[in-house]
């Protein structure tokens, strides 16, 4: 069984790639998809215990380039999206933040990490309104608490 999945992990994609609907970009951790379908672009990034989602436009994904773009250039890149779910594994801890509620319908195609324990929607909306980072999930966020409040 372990001679199967070595040969596995040899087996690598190919940098850029379609599966049905879905265009895949790839790099150094980093995978980018666009859904013709829903057409909407989406991509992942993960680097030493941290695993990110985000939602992006078509001007991000046609900049990401497998090849010829560092790591660093396209996380940079990926990061200025708006940030969907993020999953934190270091020495401070681990935690999953949902930072929009429906990120894995975003993102059927991601295999999502999870390593803790998830952030419930009173802290998580704590961390959107005080860091300038997250100032995108602001209005989504601020929405969903309205309907909800609507719904009691």
């Amino acid at each position: 069984m372990a001679k199967i999945s070595k040969e596995k992990k040899k087996a690598r994609l190919p940098a850029e790639y379609s599966e049905g609907m879905l265009h895949f970009k790839t790099g150094p951790g980093w995978k980018a998809c666009y859904d013709s379908e829903r057409e909407l672009y989406t991509a992942e990034s993960f680097w030493m215990g941290y695993y990110d989602l985000y939602e992006i436009n078509e001007e991000i994904f046609n900049k990401l380039k497998p090849k010829g773009k560092d790591r660093r250039e396209a996380h940079e890149l990926i990061h200025t999206g708006r940030h969907l779910y993020k999953s934190v594994s270091d020495n401070n801890g681990s935690y999953d933040i949902a930072l929009d509620e429906d990120y894995a319908s975003f993102c059927p195609w991601a295999d999502i990490q999870k390593t803790g324990e998830m952030w419930g929607p009173e802290l998580t909306d704590l961390a959107v309104n005080v860091f300038e980072s997250e100032k995108q999930n602001r209005e989504q966020r601020r929405k969903r608490r309205e309907e909800q409040e609507r719904k009691k």
